[in-house]
């Protein structure tokens, strides 16, 4: 009778774990596929972030050369060397496939000047498929459900701007710590060069926020690519 009893509390224990093993990868799971992107928080791995450390390198070598050409008022070179870092600027926005779609879906709001409702839909099949290739998580989930809601809009000429739901999609594909200094170290970079190009006074100190700009996304990048 005590073999029985004993062997009927194995199998009851066994159950139990049982269960509450198959609950607790329930919840797990659960917890994984429901917990809510933020946006500006979808940033790239490590291998992306040491390939964007390069081109902010670069970047940052092209802006001290054009600074020490002002210093000699050298204007051709001051010129070519902030051309260069705004290339290798642009470069590193598009590294990792969230930043591609990213620029992707930029480039769909960009184009609502030109184009009616009817033009702007033919644009919807590409950003589909570009979310294809980004892993399936609540940030792809999340940058999806707002280019359906825009489509929506564009489909059945709802009273609600779709540029609004396109403007979060992108937020919800990009990386704001790395995201923002570098839209400043760009816009820095264009004030510069318009200010070449329109032959007005440019100063060593005029080079100091995109210099800083650029030190602080290369410090994010490092930072979160050690090993």
């Amino acid at each position: 009778m005590s073999h029985s009893l004993r062997t009927k509390d194995f199998y009851f224990c066994a159950l139990f774990i049982l269960m509450t093993g198959i609950s607790t990868i329930a919840t797990a799971t659960t917890t994984t596929t429901t917990t809510p992107s933020l946006p500006g928080s979808y940033c790239p791995d490590t291998n992306i972030l040491l390939i964007i450390a390069e081109d902010l390198s670069s970047s940052l070598d092209f802006v001290m050369q054009s600074r020490a050409a002002q210093t000699r008022s050298d204007q051709i070179e001051m010129l070519a060397m902030l051309n260069a870092s705004g290339i290798t600027l642009k470069q590193a926005t598009s590294r990792g496939a969230g930043a591609r779609t990213a620029l992707l879906i930029n480039s769909v709001i960009l184009s609502r000047a030109k184009e009616n409702n009817t033009q702007l839909l033919t644009w919807f099949p590409l950003l589909h498929s570009a979310l294809l290739t980004l892993p399936y998580d609540a940030a792809r989930n999340a940058a999806d459900d707002a280019i359906g809601r825009a489509e929506e809009i564009l489909q059945d000429n709802q009273n609600a701007d779709p540029l609004d739901q396109l403007g979060k999609a992108r937020h919800f594909l990009i990386c704001d710590d790395l995201d923002i200094p570098i839209q400043a170290a760009i816009k820095e970079q264009v004030t510069l060069l318009s200010h070449i190009r329109q032959h007005k006074p440019v100063a060593t100190k005029d080079f100091d926020k995109l210099i800083n700009s650029l030190r602080t996304a290369l410090a994010y990048v490092l930072d979160n690519s050690k090993t």
